[in-house]
């Protein structure tokens, strides 16, 4: 039987094979300008990771759509599963199906362009020129190489979660907290970024349930297999998270 370790090692190979093949086709992820957000772009803030079949990247919308150049780019092995282009946004997921030991396994590579849109209308994050100019480039460890790609801004990248707010996001939220604080400047730049900044707040109550909850500690512990987050730190997380109810 395939042990479930195996399966996201295979996983993080592939990923990291696509990441390097789309730097060098992008000038380093310069020609267009490309940021990596989701799940892995937590390693950038935190030496924890966790697994992820999703990589998501976004850019910013120009004339024309940088999608179509990314479409073509990506190597033939991946298979479009969503293509979408809207009047100030774009959506490209294209996918493939590994084999491992005769299971079928997942990955996906996300790109947004314009603006990030999450699962209800109020969910929309502005790719502008201010938040590409706040990026910053960073190497971090997929499988056994080191990918060396831009990152949003921790505040911004802050933002993103705390608008998206599913289990995977609040658990990555908690561990962001707890290592890196929460900036001054949060609601500002939540103000700035956001279409409808007034979901910080009502994620929040969820958000802050959800931590508070007696059974979070193990959730979070399984998704980052560490036994670092204890009961001390996640009360520190939560008096940091409730100045912004």
């Amino acid at each position: 039987m395939v042990k479930h370790f195996e399966i996201m090692n295979r996983r993080e190979e592939e990923i990291s094979r696509i990441i390097e093949q789309l730097s060098k086709q992008t000038d380093g992820f310069e020609n267009p300008k490309i940021v990596m957000i989701g799940g892995y772009a937590l390693r950038a803030f935190t030496s924890l990771s966790r697994y992820t079949r999703d990589c998501e990247f976004v850019l910013k919308k120009c004339d024309g759509w940088n999608l179509d150049k990314i479409q073509k780019l990506l190597p033939k092995v991946l298979s479009t599963e969503c293509f979408e282009k809207r009047d100030s946004y774009g959506f490209l997921r294209r996918i493939r199906i590994l084999k491992v030991d005769g299971r079928s396994v997942k990955i996906s590579i996300d790109f947004m362009e314009g603006e990030v849109r999450g699962r209800t209308e109020e969910q929309i994050f502005f790719i502008t020129e201010t938040f590409l100019q706040k990026t910053k480039k960073v190497k971090i460890p997929i499988a056994e190489k080191m990918a060396e790609i831009y990152v949003p801004d921790y505040a911004d990248y802050l933002v993103l979660k705390l608008m998206s707010a599913r289990p995977s996001d609040i658990r990555d939220i908690a561990a962001l907290v707890w290592k890196n604080g929460v900036p001054e400047d949060l609601k500002e730049r939540a103000k700035k970024a956001l279409a409808h900044p007034e979901i910080l707040e009502k994620n929040m109550k969820s958000i802050i349930d959800d931590i508070s909850d007696k059974r979070f500690l193990d959730s979070w512990k399984g998704t980052f297999v560490t036994t670092e987050f204890t009961e001390t730190a996640k009360e520190q997380v939560l008096k940091e998270l409730k100045k912004l109810s």
